[in-house]
């Protein structure tokens, strides 16, 4: 289940990395409110931490997360142009819109256009692809320590907590719910900083946000059109691990000044 801008070809070295400066021990567990496709929740679930909490304000992808995980998402053996377009005005919550919706459609973008369509003589199969996906998600996120909640990120108040948040990016369409309010989201993290290990995915941040891991990924919208953008990482300035970071250089600062003496 891969979409333009997903994690899933870099979300293990993601998960690494929050890892290695948060580790399970550390913390009660880990959160991610902005979950999508679990393209980083996906390398998390193995790590030893306690409680293992993904959610997204989307209903349908959540009501098809928690069929997969019980093991009750039934998949028919392909999904027609028309039975596409029944799913695109059914009710919701419903999980197999969400299959439609996300894993049929043009660059895994919300019932964009009906992808198979236009496969042509490529020979992809791209409802295929997606079975694949979820059948190697799967026993990542069967475990009883898993949960899923179709909340907004604004109705949790974490405590020592690992936090990953992958919000629709300032300068994109953002989400297929609506609207987004990116001033409110940055006072939140700001708030959740306090007292939680808190990663926040995105382009460009508020100056009392720093960058605490980059690298370069490549996109691709289809066969010739590929390009590369720098995903980065954001820690609040003020929050607690970033503080204890810098004592860390100030101390190992220090020790180099005193061994050049």
């Amino acid at each position: 289940m891969k979409y333009l801008g997903g994690k899933h070809g870099i979300g293990k070295h993601i998960a690494e990395f929050m890892v290695k400066e948060c580790p399970p021990d550390n913390v009660d567990g880990y959160l991610e409110p902005f979950c999508g496709s679990l393209g980083v929740f996906k390398q998390m679930t193995d790590k030893g931490y306690n409680e293992y909490i993904a959610s997204d304000y989307h209903p349908d992808l959540i009501a098809m997360w928690k069929q997969i995980k019980d093991n009750k998402l039934k998949l028919p053996a392909e999904i027609s142009e028309k039975e596409y377009n029944n799913l695109k005005t059914s009710k919701s919550p419903n999980p197999m819109k969400a299959v439609a919706g996300f894993g049929l459609s043009f660059g895994g973008k919300y019932f964009a256009g009906y992808a198979q369509k236009w496969a042509g003589n490529s020979g992809r199969n791209f409802f295929r692809e997606f079975k694949t996906s979820i059948e190697k998600i799967k026993p990542k996120i069967q475990n009883k320590n898993v949960k899923f909640y179709n909340k907004s990120y604004d109705d949790f108040n974490p405590k020592n907590m690992v936090i990953y948040c992958d919000p629709p990016y300032e300068e994109t369409e953002g989400y297929s719910t609506g609207g987004f309010d990116h001033s409110k989201f940055w006072d939140t993290m700001r708030k959740w900083s306090k007292h939680n290990c808190v990663f926040i995915s995105e382009e460009k941040a508020p100056k009392d946000f720093k960058v605490v891991w980059r690298r370069k990924k490549r996109r691709t919208l289809d066969k010739t059109s590929r390009f590369y953008r720098e995903e980065k990482l954001y820690m609040y300035k003020g929050s607690k691990k970033m503080k204890k970071t810098k004592k860390h250089n100030k101390k190992s600062n220090k020790r180099t000044r005193k061994n050049k003496k």
